[in-house]
């Protein structure tokens, strides 16, 4: 079933990889993230019943970055819903399928990381999709959630985005950090284009006094979220 975060905010359970959330809004849901697979839109149904809504109920899609694992079934979920999709800027053509997102450079990775980046790039690429928004650094999603606000997190990815919602002072954040059963780590690495770029993102983040972190990997932070953020970027060197 659907887990509630904070009054408002879900998060979509029994998925294979990357979480997704829902936001419940004054005129409907807003959906965060579409996972991996394209069964994803058919899970996302029957936890929204199960809360009295339906897919019809969505009305955006908000993308946090152009990674196969939130990407990957966002062309599923378009064609059951009448939903809007926002993405940042700089990864709307990788979302279009117009390029491949960029990954790291050989010379950053070790062993480890060139093995892994060659058994990702074994995989198929996600469908191209609609983006019907372009969004950057400082937008408001105010016909979302009063407030909402669209923060550059890039690193990751090149157009790596948060949505703040600085009333509840929750980020949802993507993968500008994950959530491991032994604490926070940084992203992969050898998916991310510029690693140097994705700690000045966790640093960025770390001053932001956020009380409910919800990532891309792993269990939401709910309460006083800053603390635990700014001990695990005092080990982030940039």
């Amino acid at each position: 079933c659907m887990k509630p975060v904070i009054e408002n905010i879900y998060a979509v359970s029994g998925l294979i990889i990357g979480r997704v959330y829902v936001i419940k809004g004054q005129d409907g849901l807003t959906v965060i993230d579409s996972s991996v697979a394209a069964n994803t839109a058919d899970k996302l149904e029957k936890q929204l019943q199960a809360i009295g809504f339906s897919l019809k109920d969505v009305r955006y899609i908000l993308i946090t970055h152009a990674h196969p694992d939130h990407i990957g079934g966002l062309v599923r979920l378009q064609q059951l819903t009448d939903a809007r999709t926002a993405v940042h800027f700089r990864d709307a053509d990788i979302v279009r399928g117009n390029y491949a997102a960029p990954v790291a450079p050989p010379a950053d990775l070790g062993f480890f990381g060139k093995l892994m980046r060659k058994m990702a790039g074994s995989a198929p690429p996600p469908s191209p999709a609609r983006v019907d928004m372009e969004l950057k650094g400082g937008d408001h999603l105010d016909d979302i959630l009063p407030g909402l606000e669209v923060i550059e997190l890039h690193g990751h990815s090149e157009g790596q985005v948060g949505y703040w919602w600085p009333e509840k002072r929750l980020l949802i954040g993507g993968d500008v950090m994950m959530r491991m059963p032994w604490g926070l780590t940084q992203p992969l690495g050898f998916v991310s284009p510029d690693i140097a770029e994705a700690r000045r993102s966790i640093h960025k983040v770390a001053v932001m006094d956020v009380d409910v972190l919800c990532l891309g990997h792993g269990a939401p932070l709910v309460g006083h979220a800053s603390e635990t953020i700014r001990a695990f970027a005092k080990r982030v060197k940039l």
